[in-house]
């Protein structure tokens, strides 16, 4: 059994599809979405089809509670058990899908999480207008908040991981000049700072903001699958950080130095692509310019944008 961590999927499952195929999973496997997972939205027989194709994958899916969901108490197909040691609600016909409980800890091998859902949405009044769905349930409510400290008080305030949908605002990547930042219902990234406050923790994962980006305690996820409790990617595909056209400076092969412009994106499913996006770049070796060569396949984590460069040796 492995543990396996990612970010919001909004009813797109492509990443956990190639995922599990490149990394031969099974039912005895789990991976961790932080909210989001978009299964439980439109609360109609598109949920129930999309549940039937999550159901035939080799995974456990183990989902917190996002902004863009129905939490799973207010449906009533739903039932509960026990599982990793805490509670959580799943439908019988997809075993294999599974709804955390705000306020459970769970037990991933030696380790243990509490899980801490929900967000406000920014795009409220969007989804209201066009017609879509807007739970009203988004938020943990104070009933929940009050659980969530009573579950931490009886573990002593200490806990391995914590994940959550949104974060403590110690973590918050949004910057202030969105317009309309100042309107943002903030209440629930107010509280989870003062969990984060009184809580001793060696790691807090959170989705929401549809970035990937490392602290040094903590961990946002989008697009990117990881080991639970580990550093490198397992998987980083996705959108690409970098588009046909761009002049870069690269690494390749035993640490040897290139520049020139990116000429191909490789796509989902192409050569190279079993960890991260990579590129095709027409270019030079830095030690050799008088000759243009085609370096094929150079991983994202290798390439940088010639400004970055700059910014950093300013």
């Amino acid at each position: 059994m492995k543990y396996y961590i990612t970010g919001d999927c909004h009813r797109h499952f492509r990443k956990v599809e190639f995922f599990c195929r490149h990394h031969g999973t099974t039912r005895e496997d789990v991976l961790i979405l932080l909210g989001d997972v978009g299964i439980n939205f439109f609360l109609d027989d598109s949920d129930k089809k999309l549940k039937e194709e999550l159901s035939k994958l080799p995974i456990t899916l183990f989902c917190v509670h996002g902004n863009h969901e129905e939490r799973p108490e207010y449906i009533g197909s739903y039932y509960k058990k026990i599982w990793c040691g805490g509670a959580v609600s799943f439908e019988p016909q997809y075993s294999n899908i599974l709804f955390a409980i705000d306020g459970e800890i769970y037990k991933f091998g030696k380790k243990k999480g509490i899980v801490i859902g929900g967000a406000y949405s920014v795009d409220r009044e969007y989804r209201l207008l066009a017609g879509l769905p807007w739970f009203q349930s988004e938020q943990p409510s104070e009933k929940v908040k009050k659980r969530v400290e009573k579950e931490l008080e009886k573990i002593g305030w200490k806990v391995d991981y914590v994940f959550s949908h949104t974060c403590p605002l110690l973590y918050e990547p949004t910057p202030k000049e969105v317009i309309g930042f100042e309107k943002i219902d903030r209440s629930t990234e107010e509280w989870l700072d003062s969990i984060a406050k009184k809580l001793q923790y060696t790691k807090w994962y959170f989705g929401h903001y549809h970035d990937n980006i490392q602290y040094a305690d903590a961990e946002l996820l989008y697009e990117g699958i990881k080991e639970l409790g580990k550093e490198d990617y397992l998987q980083k595909l996705g959108r690409p950080e970098y588009r046909v056209g761009e002049k870069v400076y690269f690494l390749y092969g035993k640490e040897q130095e290139g520049y020139g412009t990116i000429s191909v994106v490789d796509g989902y499913g192409t050569f190279g692509q079993a960890r991260e996006v990579s590129y095709d770049i027409m270019g030079f070796d830095c030690n050799e310019p008088e000759s243009r060569i085609l370096f094929k396949h150079i991983e994202e984590s290798k390439v940088q944008r010639f400004e970055e460069m700059l910014d950093e040796s300013l």
